[in-house]
């Protein structure tokens, strides 16, 4: 079947199955990536035939049951499975004078990864894309995979598991505001966390409720069984140097979009922002669970309306280590729940809160009510 017969000419027609244009990209890079020692899904080979479409196939008419029927979350981001040993990775296409790389690169050198709190994601490989004449030059990132820190899939149930993370990330960010960079994006969708523990068997990387096997339903572990997960931190291409006498900047809009200083014209301090936006983060826990009321006075110092007001990062941790050890062990050990549990076959039932995150929450459940 020819490739332009595959690909959906309208994107916002309901789901076939077939290939998108931006999905016929990576076909195009499919040689390149297996070069380079990286093998894409059979979805993305260039001789692919849904398997739901063929003749002989008794087994999966049904294209909602064929493992090849999964596509793409984002554009730029694919799932790949590394030759040499067997390793699942993540390959991100960037372009290279926007996304930071050398930030990436520098932030993954041994002497960085020394540090426990260097909480960035690592970078595996970097492989460089032919250039179009007139085009800006583009790579392809490799990255393991990881899986969401915030997830209504597998949310936290206990006060400790959050608390852990919580100092995870506020130690992450003050280890970069040590080394002069401020990540200007460090928000709830940029912070992930290493599944190996919990999901022994792996996720699949574009749609995490089932396996690899694009098959089979995935199966946690409680965090608490495991020991401590990692976190780690993506998404750079925001972020900068501010060296000492140049700490202001302007401009390029995060994830949070009211932080009160946030300005394209008006220069403002970016470490303040990261600490608001990592405020923000303590905030959509506390609207999204019930039992973690105490993480309010951190929240509250941390997205402080003025910046010459609002708490350093270093401040932010201490405050947060403060209030954590005037809890007991029982208190952290309590179950917590999200406070809206919807219905699958009501999910407009859900009453509007205050975090940004009420959309998101009910087309995840119309989602699952439909699949």
């Amino acid at each position: 079947m020819p490739l332009l017969s595959r690909i959906v000419e309208n994107e916002e027609a309901e789901y076939d199955g077939l290939l998108t244009p931006a999905e016929a990209d990576w076909v195009e890079l499919q040689p390149l990536l297996l070069k380079n020692g990286y093998h894409l899904r059979p979805r993305y080979h260039p001789n692919w035939k849904p398997s739901w479409r063929r003749l002989w196939n008794f087994f999966y008419k049904d294209m909602w049951k064929c493992p090849d029927r999964i596509g793409l979350r984002r554009w730029n981001l694919i799932d790949a499975v590394r030759a040499h040993d067997g390793k699942r990775v993540v390959i991100k296409r960037v372009i290279v004078e926007d996304d930071n790389i050398g930030i990436l690169k520098y932030l993954n050198q041994p002497e960085m990864l020394k540090d426990p709190r260097n909480n960035t994601v690592p970078l595996l490989d970097v492989i460089s894309v032919p250039k179009p004449p007139g085009s800006k030059e583009t790579a392809l990132i490799v990255m393991p995979i990881l899986y969401p820190f915030f997830s209504f899939m597998y949310p936290f149930h206990h006060a400790k598991e959050v608390v852990y993370a919580m100092e995870q990330l506020l130690l992450g960010v003050q280890f970069l505001h040590e080394h002069y960079i401020a990540h200007r994006d460090a928000c709830v969708f940029n912070f992930m966390m290493d599944p190996t523990n919990i999901i022994p068997t792996g996720a699949h990387h574009q749609d995490d409720r089932l396996q690899p096997d694009g098959k089979t339903r995935i199966q946690f572990r409680d965090r608490c069984s495991v020991g401590p997960i990692k976190s780690y931190m993506i998404d750079y291409e925001f972020a900068d140097f501010f060296p000492p006498g140049n700490t202001l900047c302007i401009g390029r809009y995060g994830q949070e979009k009211d932080v009160p200083e946030m300005s394209l014209t008006e220069p403002y301090d970016p470490f303040k922002l990261d600490v608001y936006q990592l405020g923000g983060v303590a905030r959509m826990l506390i609207e999204e669970y019930e039992g973690l009321d105490f993480l309010v006075p951190i929240r509250d110092a941390m997205m402080h309306p003025d910046p010459t007001q609002r708490l350093t990062i270093t401040e932010s941790l201490s405050l947060f280590r403060n209030t954590i050890s005037s809890l007991d062990a029982e208190f952290l050990s309590q179950s917590i729940q999200m406070k809206f549990r919807m219905s699958m076959s009501n999910p407009d039932a859900l009453p509007p809160p205050t975090s940004p995150l009420p959309e998101i929450r009910k087309g995840f459940w119309k989602f699952c009510s439909r699949v």
